[in-house]
């Protein structure tokens, strides 16, 4: 879930495909990184060097970069054709174009073995193997300086940061490429029917942060179903079975 910067409201994310699915695991790592790195607590720390550990797990096991440049490339061939129509909104999408030529150019800079710092840092790797368990080197760090722990990871950072701004990037377009509509979920329960022409890669239910209930999504190659659910005083799930107004947004591009 993604707090709207309207506190009384709140967006609920589905991806539809992996690769979506991936950019939004990196985009919460490099989130709760960012907002934890500035606080200054040990725990704050810890939280943020956390975070930071958990991105570059996934980007060991995975070949991110060059699925961002796929993404980002499938952009591009959309809207080179979007641009030819007529009454196309051609100084938005040549602003737009622009950026994602300077994020391609920053990803095809960035060398294959861009993690070889982090590989070879030693303490970074201690902390990477042993950051689940006790030990004292990483409760030493943490007693340090506040300045000195955010300097740390702001150097640790930089070494992937165009693959930070790129999923920030990819994730936005695909947000605001959306179709919204206004839904009742009768009884509490709404189907969705995916249409082959359009490649919907997102959902996205936006409703009020204070309800006592929220959505549950199940998605099939040609259908998704929500449903609203809520917990009740022995923690088990309820479906709820009355009339919900929320907003939708398909996000595709």
């Amino acid at each position: 879930m993604n707090n709207l910067s309207d506190s009384h409201a709140a967006i609920y994310e589905e991806p539809v495909d992996e690769r979506i699915r991936k950019f939004l695991k990196l985009e919460n790592y490099f989130l709760k990184l960012k907002y934890h790195k500035e606080l200054d607590t040990p725990y704050d720390s810890y939280v943020a060097l956390y975070n930071l550990i958990m991105i570059y797990n996934t980007l060991s096991r995975v070949e991110v970069k060059s699925e961002l440049i796929r993404e980002i490339d499938f952009h591009k061939q959309r809207y080179s054709e979007y641009i030819k129509i007529d009454n196309s909104d051609k100084i938005k999408l040549n602003s737009i174009m622009e950026k994602q030529n300077v994020i391609l150019n920053d990803l095809y800079n960035l060398k294959s073995n861009y993690l070889n710092d982090l590989n070879n840092d030693e303490f970074f790797q201690f902390c990477v193997k042993h950051y689940n368990s006790l030990n004292t080197e990483i409760d030493y760090w943490l007693t340090r300086d506040h300045a000195i722990r955010l300097n740390q990871i702001d150097l640790w950072l930089e070494i992937i940061k165009p693959i930070e701004s790129s999923v920030y990037f990819c994730l936005d377009i695909l947000r605001r490429s959306s179709e919204t509509t206004e839904i009742c979920a009768e009884n509490g329960f709404h189907l969705i029917k995916l249409s082959p022409e359009k490649k919907i890669r997102l959902l996205r239910i936006t409703m009020q942060s204070d309800n006592y209930y929220f959505p549950q999504i199940s998605l099939g190659p040609q259908r998704a179903t929500i449903s609203f659910i809520l917990l009740n005083e022995d923690n088990r799930y309820v479906r709820i079975k009355e009339n919900i107004i929320f907003v939708l947004d398909l996000c595709y591009i």
